[in-house]
C-alpha cells in the first residue's frame, strides 16, 4: 500500500531518490536532503503509517512528488513489491540507499541461533534483497547509484556488538561484490555512520520477533560497550547534520562515506593490518614459488 502526493513539479524526467528504513532517523534525513535537491522521493519503511506521514510534510515543504511505500526487509514478496511500486510510481529510481537494520546488543558467548538469524536477516539478506530487486530501475538510469549503510563499527569495533558488526562487515562484503559485478553500470558507495540520536534502538524493538522478545540492550550491554570504545559514544550528532554532510557525496557516487567521528587513527591502524597480511601473503607465495623450482 502506497501514499502519494503528487505537486505539479512530479516530472518524469526528474529523479528519484529511493531510501529504505526512510521513515524515520539517518534514512529519513536523507531524503529530506533529496528532497531539498528538488529529486522525488520513495521513503520505504515497514512502520508505513509513520512514513506516510512524512512523506506529506516532505512533499508540502520541498514542493516535489513523495511517495511512503510498505517494505519488509525480511521478506522477498515485500521487497519486489516496493520495487514494482516504485517502478509504477516514477518508472525510475536513480537512488536507492539500502538503509535498513535492526540492533541487538549481547555478548557473543550468549547470543542465540535465533538471534543470529533474525539480525543477519533483516541486515544482510535485506539488502541483498534490496539491491536484487532494484537493480533493474537502476540500470534504467542515466546515473544509477546504490549505496549501503553499514556502520563506523567495521572501521572501529566495540564489544557487546558482535551480531551488528558482523551483519554490517558482510554488507560492505556485499557492496564490493557488487561493486565489481556492477562496474561501468551503476556506481555503489559505501556509508559508514557514526553515533547518532535516533530512533534505531525503538525501532529495532518494534520490530523484534515476539519468540525472540527481550531488551535489545541490557545497560552492563552499554557500559561494556562504551569501556571498549569510548570514541563510539562520544559526541553523536544528529541525523539531519550526518545527513547534510555527506549528501552530496552519496549523490556523487562516492565509494566510503564516513558520516562523522575521528576514525583516521583507527583506519590507519586497519590498513596497517591489512598491508602487512598481504605482505605476509607474497612472502609466502615467493617461498612456495622457490621451493617448487
Amino acid at each position: 500500500m502506497t501514499s502519494q502526493s503528487c505537486p505539479p513539479s512530479d516530472e518524469p524526467d526528474t529523479e528519484v531518490a529511493v531510501i529504505t528504513g526512510g521513515a524515520s532517523g539517518f534514512g529519513l534525513a536523507l531524503a529530506e536532503q533529496c528532497a531539498r535537491r528538488g529529486m522525488r522521493v520513495a521513503l520505504l519503511d515497514i512502520d508505513v503509517d509513520r512514513a506516510r506521514a512524512e512523506a506529506e510534510i516532505l512533499s508540502a515543504r520541498h514542493g516535489i512528488a513523495v511517495t511512503a511505500v510498505d517494505m519488509d526487509a525480511s521478506s522477498a514478496a515485500s521487497v519486489d513489491a516496493a520495487a514494482a511500486t516504485v517502478a509504477d510510481r516514477y518508472g525510475r529510481a536513480d537512488l536507492v540507499v539500502s538503509n535498513v537494520g535492526v540492533q541487538l546488543f549481547g555478548a557473543v558467548e550468549r547470543l542465540t541461533d535465533q538471534e543470529w538469524q533474525w539480525v543477519l536477516d533483516v541486515n544482510v539478506i535485506g539488502s541483498a534483497r534490496t539491491a536484487r530487486a532494484f537493480l533493474p530501475l537502476l540500470r534504467g538510469a542515466p546515473n544509477g547509484r546504490l549505496a549501503f549503510t553499514t556502520s563506523s563499527s567495521v572501521l572501529d569495533p566495540a564489544g557487546r556488538l558482535g551480531l551488528y558488526q558482523a551483519g554490517k562487515f558482510a554488507v560492505w562484503g556485499l557492496a564490493e561484490t557488487l561493486r565489481l559485478e556492477l562496474a561501468d553500470q551503476i556506481t555503489v558507495s559505501v556509508i559508514f555512520p557514526s553515533g547518532m540520536a535516533s530512533r534505531h534502538l525503538e525501532s529495532s524493538a518494534a520490530v523484534q520477533p515476539a519468540e525472540l522478545r527481550r531488551p535489545i540492550g541490557e545497560p552492563a550491554d552499554f557500559e561494556a560497550m562504551a569501556a571498549s570504545n569510548p570514541g563510539m559514544v562520544r559526541a553523536p550528532v544528529s541525523p539531519e547534520q550526518a545527513a547534510v554532510d555527506i549528501v552530496d557525496e552519496v549523490l556523487a557516487g562516492t565509494r566510503y562515506i564516513i558520516t562523522h567521528g575521528d576514525l583516521d587513527a583507527a583506519v590507519r591502524e586497519r590498513s596497517a593490518l591489512l598491508q602487512d597480511a598481504a605482505q605476509l601473503a607474497l612472502s609466502r607465495t615467493s617461498t612456495a614459488e622457490s621451493t617448487r623450482h
